[in-house]
């Protein structure tokens, strides 16, 4: 081969093989992005010892909760209810990469607002508020079959392990 072809396939080689190797990589972070932290909580939970502490007095609740992840999606719903104590919350939310956003309701007490955070596939942390309230919920993955949700929302906390 002449010194300039030789070059020019050198070149157009290494060219080729950087596209190949950026193409692959490239493909490895969109897949990761896309990925939806929530899938490994898809499905329904109950509460085992779930705890609230409401006005300064702490409760015994029992929860239940569901989740749907379908493509970038986190759809959950969360019930609870005690001797003075009952919430039915809904959330609909994006998730792109680590980053949530969405909207969250709640239909015994008629509030609703938005809610943004970040999310793995062990744990997430997210903000949420609304007209009169303003709290955070994380979430923690134990195993495939337990986890944990830990509010807290203007002075009250409630932790409620959830198993399948």
């Amino acid at each position: 081969m002449k010194p300039d072809l030789q070059n020019a396939w050198s070149s157009f080689v290494k060219t080729t093989a950087m596209g190949v190797v950026f193409a692959i990589l490239t493909m490895g972070s969109i897949n990761a992005a896309s990925a939806n932290p929530f899938k490994k909580v898809a499905g329904k939970w109950r509460s085992a010892g779930a705890t609230a502490i409401i006005k300064g007095k702490k409760e015994r609740i029992k929860c239940r909760a569901s989740y749907s992840t379908p493509g970038r999606s986190l759809i959950m719903s969360l019930k609870c209810s005690g001797p003075g104590y009952f919430v039915n919350v809904s959330v609909d939310a994006r998730v792109i990469g680590s980053k949530v956003k969405g909207s969250w309701s709640e239909s015994q007490f008629g509030k609703s607002g938005w809610l943004s955070g970040r999310a793995s596939s062990k744990s997430s942390n997210l903000s949420f508020g609304g007209s009169s309230t303003k709290g955070s919920m994380s979430l923690r993955l134990s195993s495939r079959s337990r986890h944990s949700i830990y509010i807290r929302s203007n002075g009250n906390r409630v932790s409620i392990p959830l198993r399948r």
